[in-house]
């Protein structure tokens, strides 16, 4: 297996919005999901090669999506340990539009603005390190060349690529280390049925409808073409976000210093097992 690894650099505070959940309640992961890391990345490929950014609005009917082809699989972006990051809550309530004076008339009609009630959360993190994976190392050099290229990050945030790896060559090994990533809970409970001190989240993958791979390690991610996604397919992911005395015993491909990626999300992320 063969592997990349991104510096990322926030600009601000980012939202990674918790599905399902309350419409008044925006909660967001404390890292970057897979999904959403895959999609930064295909746009940060169309910018690194002069193309402009695709137009995905949510209000758009059937907006295409655009992701990582399946040569490449991205399994999101964490707090770099070491960093500091954490959570901030706060409250976005209130007129939505900065130019509302209907409380200041002296003769008022039927208030029609629109109120927003929620309460909000952000990731706010110094720095993040995200991971791409691949069967081969062709291809991986081009993100490489994604290095100083930014954009929208999430459902609130920004962010660029401050840095990147060689392409790192990972062995296959059972060991007992805290995984790099998220992991999924089906693996970790099969192997380590009395493991604690990790969080858990529902999370989505894509259900593509090509899964074939392409000869040519630029189609579908250095051009426009749209990704073949028909859906999304939920599972349920641990995510040890602190030093543990007893870490997981798991097959991880790794580089056998600090990076543990766990076999089992690679599989899952490309649809080869069910959670």
């Amino acid at each position: 297996m063969y592997c990349i690894k991104l510096t990322l650099q926030p600009t601000a505070g980012m939202t990674f919005r918790i599905l399902p959940g309350s419409i008044l309640n925006i909660a967001t992961y404390p890292f970057v999901p897979p999904t959403t890391l895959s999609g930064f990345l295909r746009r940060l490929g169309m910018l690194s090669v002069g193309l402009e950014l695709p137009e995905t609005r949510i209000n758009k009917e059937k907006p295409p999506t655009y992701t990582l082809p399946p040569r490449y699989t991205a399994l999101g972006a964490y707090p770099t340990p070491g960093s500091w990051h954490g959570v901030h809550r706060t409250y976005r309530k209130g007129m939505r539009e900065f130019n509302h004076d209907s409380f200041s008339k002296i003769y008022q009609e039927k208030d029609r603005a629109n109120f927003q009630l929620h309460t909000w959360e952000y990731l706010i993190a110094e720095e993040l390190t995200g991971y791409v994976v691949a069967d081969t190392p062709e291809g991986l050099e081009h993100f490489q060349d994604l290095e100083a290229y930014g954009c929208k990050l999430g459902k609130e945030g920004f962010a660029f690529v401050s840095g990147t790896s060689d392409v790192l060559t990972l062995q296959s090994m059972n060991v007992a280390a805290i995984p790099s990533t998220i992991l999924p809970m089906e693996a970790l409970l099969q192997s380590n049925p009395f493991v604690g001190g990790c969080d858990i989240y529902n999370l989505y993958r894509y259900q593509q409808t090509d899964q074939s791979i392409t000869e040519s390690d630029r189609e579908g991610f250095l051009d426009t073409q749209p990704s073949s996604v028909e859906g999304f397919v939920p599972f349920v992911a641990g995510y040890f976000s602190s030093p543990l005395n007893n870490p997981p015993t798991l097959d991880y491909y790794t580089d056998q210093e600090d990076i543990y990626i766990p076999a089992a999300l690679i599989e899952l992320l490309r649809g080869e097992v069910h959670a």
